[in-house]
């Protein structure tokens, strides 16, 4: 990438990207990059997290179920939810995942 605009910026802020690309720099638009430096590095909501973090302790469903006072059916998908999110296979691809991010 060597360039990135708001798509609510001014026409000039565009002009000016443009002309910073096409001289061989890079742009990225001010908004954009504090909206990145503002935004939550981890993916997953808090319960997801703890449901996580059990099931890497090596928790089953029913005990993460009785521990968080939750049905097995929510704990599962919780799971599915997180193993989505972090882009994993399955459970212990999000494990993995999220250990080496350093989410749990």
């Amino acid at each position: 990438m060597l360039g990135c605009v708001d798509k609510d910026g001014s026409p000039g802020r565009l002009v000016r990207a443009v002309r910073r690309v096409a001289a061989g720099e890079r742009f990225v638009d001010a908004s954009l990059a504090s909206a990145c430096m503002e935004a939550d590095p981890v993916p997953l909501s808090p319960r997801e997290l703890s449901v996580l973090a059990r099931a890497a302790e090596g928790d089953s469903i029913a005990e993460i179920a009785s521990a968080l006072h939750l049905a097995s059916g929510t704990v599962r998908n919780y799971m599915a939810a997180a193993t989505r999110k972090a882009g994993a296979r399955n459970r212990i691809d999000a494990i993995r995942i999220s250990r080496r991010e350093g989410w749990v």
